[in-house]
């Protein structure tokens, strides 16, 4: 007689069976999360911690600038409450390579809204 052979669980199965047991993880948080949450709670200005080139902190700053104007599923940046409000600017830095810019953050709370009020 010849041993049983074993065919290889597929990689579906394998998440299948092992979902349910074991301790719970926590969802992993983006960095933009993680910073964005950070700035929200400091009530000031927040330095994001990562360098960017020119461009990519300016369209990074716009974004953020103009993220309450704009559903959340559209965003390229993950982290914003409907309906938040952002200042932000992007200044050239003397700790990284030439030509690398910050990105800075500013909470200013949740858009006003006039169907709130009335």
């Amino acid at each position: 007689m010849s041993a049983p052979t074993t065919q290889p669980r597929s990689l579906a199965n394998v998440r299948r069976a092992t979902a349910g047991s074991g301790p719970r993880r926590h969802r992993r948080r983006s960095f933009w999360q993680r910073s964005l949450d950070e700035a929200r709670g400091s009530g000031d200005w927040y330095r994001i911690p990562k360098l960017y080139t020119k461009k990519t902190a300016q369209q990074i700053a716009s974004d953020v600038r103009c993220a309450h104007l704009r559903p959340t599923s559209v965003h390229r940046v993950r982290g914003f409450a409907p309906g938040e409000m952002w200042e932000s600017k992007w200044i050239p830095t003397t700790i990284g390579a030439p030509g690398d810019c910050e990105v800075w953050v500013r909470f200013l709370g949740e858009k006003f809204s006039l169907a709130e009020a009335g």
